[in-house]
């Protein structure tokens, strides 16, 4: 399986932010080269960086039919050994310099990486459609993997080449993880549309990133939400960045106050700016709001990428059709992942979703077909018998202008404010419009919320939060 190719081997497809660049028919060279020094066919545990070495094991491994798990550079040494006792990988890539004496055996060298069988000689059943896994999103220490397969990787990179309008022209800067799968759809739908990536491993904060984005080129930028509370902070109007004509945002939940100051910001530049939605369980994308109807409907999660078909389904699993009616929001299309895995005996597993995904997001559909997410099923806690719905929470907290994540129990709801407290009782006001008693709220304030490295919140570190800590502030 390859994703080189569609601009012609003298087209642009990687200029790292410091080395040489690559044309296609070079990055499929170099691939072909790599895959043919990679061992038979087994599970890979690739240790990654947006750079080079990480892009070319990674395409390697979909060449040779080698099936590599995805996971950060930076991974907790506990958590990588949970997964190679539950997965029992062949082989492990990884920089020289991190992880030393956890693999057995050196297979080759590759810049700053190596390749290292493990030392267990397993011979894994994996399923023939099988050609990668990703942590599930939002996992920490979970052990549960998604298993996806060629055809989902190919339908979901063609169909945001569809909807973006992706060219061969384009340039797009990796502003996001490659373990994470947002930040893969944009490698895997770009270099399939031929068009360029521009690596790096910068923090949208660091002024090289930016030097970067404005010598190169850069044409697209992905983020999520907190990207974009980051670059308003920095100011979009002020940032050099003169090729630029795409900024797409998913992973979460952007203000529809914030979408508006974006959209703004972006029009006044000339940029296009898509809002989108996905999972990691669709290969990364599931619907999106065409930038045109940005101001308009900003909130919305707009309607189902090409290929794809979205539907609302009350909890007796009937089709909910009435505009403004709460349902589970359901998912059809080729990019369905083909299901999870806990341990290495599940990657012999075939298709388990047949092409349907619930989601677990709670939506509602306007009568032009756009839907609207209003809470997740499992974000509810019921407080003195009143369900609350805990997105909604911090949804009024951001209308609020807090910067605050909220969780809880069927005891208490935990707010988890960014910053400081406002000039006003938060818990007086808060559980006035709860409908709840204010000794059943808490408030921890935090110099930032905690983030997994996709940039998402980490709940499950919130979790931990339990002992009471009311604020009683004016």
């Amino acid at each position: 399986m390859t994703l080189l190719g569609a601009s012609g081997p003298a087209g642009l497809a990687v200029l790292p932010e410091e080395g040489s660049c690559l044309s296609h028919g070079e990055l499929g060279a170099e691939v072909g080269a790599l895959a043919a020094k990679f061992p038979p066919p087994g599970l890979l545990f690739c240790l990654c960086h947006n750079d080079l070495p990480t892009l070319l094991c990674y395409l390697a491994c979909l060449d040779r039919g080698v099936v590599p798990l995805l996971l950060p550079g930076g991974i907790d040494k506990a958590r990588l050994a949970g997964l190679l006792e539950a997965y029992r990988p062949n082989y492990v890539f990884h920089k020289r310099d991190d992880l030393a004496g956890i693999s057995a055996q050196t297979i080759l060298h590759c810049g700053e990486y190596g390749l290292y069988r493990t030392g267990d000689d397993i011979r894994h059943v994996l399923h023939p459609d099988l050609a990668l896994l990703l942590t599930t999103s939002g996992s920490t220490g979970s052990r549960k993997l998604v298993r996806i397969s060629r055809r989902n990787l190919l339908a979901n990179a063609d169909s945001i080449i569809d909807y973006l309008g992706i060219e061969a022209g384009e340039r797009a800067i990796t502003t996001l993880p490659i373990h994470y799968s947002y930040g893969l759809s944009v490698i895997n739908s770009h270099l399939r549309a031929g068009a360029a990536l521009l690596l790096s491993d910068r923090s949208i904060m660091e002024r090289q990133l930016w030097a970067q984005i404005q010598r190169d080129g850069a044409t697209s930028l992905a983020g999520v939400p907190y990207t974009y509370d980051m670059l308003l902070k920095l100011g979009i109007e002020r940032l050099k960045m003169s090729a630029m004509r795409t900024f797409t945002q998913a992973g979460g939940r952007l203000a529809p106050e914030r979408i508006r100051r974006v959209a703004e910001s972006c029009g006044a530049r000339g940029i296009r700016f898509f809002t989108m939605y996905g999972q990691t369980e669709a290969t990364a994308r599931i619907a999106y709001l065409p930038w045109q109807e940005t101001l308009a409907r900003a909130g919305s999660i707009g309607r189902p990428i090409p290929g794809g078909a979205l539907w609302l389904e009350d909890p007796q699993g009937l089709r909910i059709t009435q505009a403004g009616c709460t349902g589970e929001l359901i998912y059809s299309g080729p990019n369905v992942c083909l299901g999870y895995a806990t341990s290495h005996r599940d990657l012999a597993l075939g298709d388990q979703n047949q092409g349907i995904l619930r989601t677990g997001d709670l939506a509602i559909i306007d009568d032009y077909g756009y839907f609207t997410l209003v809470g997740r099923a499992s974000r509810f806690v019921k407080i003195f018998g009143n369900r609350i719905a805990l997105d909604e929470v911090e949804s009024l907290l951001h209308e609020q202008g807090l910067s605050a994540t909220v969780t809880g129990t069927d005891e208490r709801l935990d707010v988890h404010l960014e910053g400081q407290l406002p000039d006003y009782d938060l818990q007086t006001r808060l559980a006035a419009t709860l409908g709840i008693n204010p000794s059943a709220i808490a408030v921890r304030v935090l110099p930032g919320l905690p983030r997994l490295e996709s940039g998402k919140i980490d709940y499950a570190s919130l979790a931990g939060f339990s002992s009471p800590c009311n604020v009683d502030a004016h």
